[in-house]
């Protein structure tokens, strides 16, 4: 099959910067396959804050990455789950047929969508597109913070705030797979859910403020951010480490400037202040798909939808109270 410009594609089109609704779906060409990529036919994606901030243009610094004046790639979404349809010629470890996820960045919001092969892996028998679909940058995320940023060790009380969303629901997960004991922080109508994904306590935030729990944990995986160093730190034992991966969002700076304020404060501190983003890495990416095909852990979706109302999902993922992840099925 030869890919050319004159293949069309349904896609979520995007050509300004603003709030999901200035999205639609176009018929638009299907993209060029270099040598050293390779053509999914996407069956599944997943709606990330990252896609908010790529559609929107804000915080104001992440245009550096997405266009300064108008998004320079019109077709949003990162995480893709599909089928191989093409491989570049200088490709090796993947072939038409192979059932794929991982992470392309921008443009999964299609029916086709072009893969750096380093950004990829295979799905293992039995796990679904969606659920596949729903583990990339979410899954990273948890896992890079918890194993890498955390160094969590088996025995240790972690204590995960924002333990509700995409981000939060891997993280339970992945912190009881690296041995650890969990407490869950989310609000009353997440309590069951977070107990369902093996959380071994659940504080319920709108009645308890965990801040108050002096000492109890080992390390604090903060997915919300919006507490402040000197109430965080209280939670933590001698030497404990905050890893704070979100927070209030500055126009132009986003979280960066919280995080370095909570860094500067943590340098006269016996406790540690770790921030991160996920970087798509194969490596990581199978060691994700061991935990899925071994059922360590599990995506909780919360809701799918078709690719035309992808403009939908984003929106209810920009009102942030998701209950688990939005996937999109194409």
């Amino acid at each position: 099959m030869t890919h050319t410009t004159t293949l069309q594609m349904r896609a979520v089109f995007g050509d300004r910067y603003g709030t999901a609704d200035r999205l639609d779906v176009r018929t638009v060409p299907v993209p060029e396959l270099a040598d050293d990529r390779v053509l999914i036919r996407v069956h599944a994606s997943s709606v990330n804050a990252y896609d908010h901030h790529m559609t929107t243009g804000t915080p104001l610094m992440a245009r550096s990455m997405a266009g300064i004046r108008a998004p320079k790639r019109p077709v949003p979404g990162s995480d893709v789950a599909g089928v191989i349809e093409a491989v570049g010629a200088a490709v090796e470890g993947f072939e038409v047929g192979d059932r794929v996820f991982g992470g392309v960045g921008f443009g999964a919001w299609a029916e086709f969508a072009v893969a750096n092969p380093r950004g990829i892996t295979h799905i293992p028998e039995g796990v679904s597109f969606e659920d596949a679909a729903a583990t990339p940058m979410a899954g990273l995320t948890a896992l890079q913070a918890l194993r890498d940023l955390a160094s969590v060790q088996p025995g240790e009380r972690v204590i995960v705030n924002g333990a509700s969303g995409g981000v939060g629901t891997f993280a339970v997960q992945i912190a009881r797979a690296l041995g650890a004991t969990v407490t869950a922080v989310c609000s009353t109508g997440k309590v069951d859910q977070a107990r369902s994904i093996g959380a071994d306590r659940v504080i319920d935030y709108t009645a308890v403020d965990f801040t108050t729990e002096a000492g109890e944990y080992d390390v604090l995986l903060d997915n919300a951010g919006t507490r402040g160093w000197f109430a965080t730190r209280r939670t933590l034992v001698e030497g404990g480490r905050n890893v704070t991966i979100t927070g209030p969002k500055h126009l132009v700076f986003g979280p960066m400037r919280n995080m370095l304020f909570r860094k500067a404060l943590s340098m006269m501190d016996s406790r540690t202040f770790v921030s991160g983003t996920a970087r798509t890495v194969r490596a990581d990416l199978e060691a994700l798909a061991a935990m899925l095909a071994e059922g360590s852990i599990r995506p909780v979706i919360e809701r799918t939808w078709p690719l035309e109302d992808a403009p939908r999902a984003l929106a209810a993922l920009a009102e942030g109270h998701a209950a688990g992840k939005h996937v999109i099925v194409v």
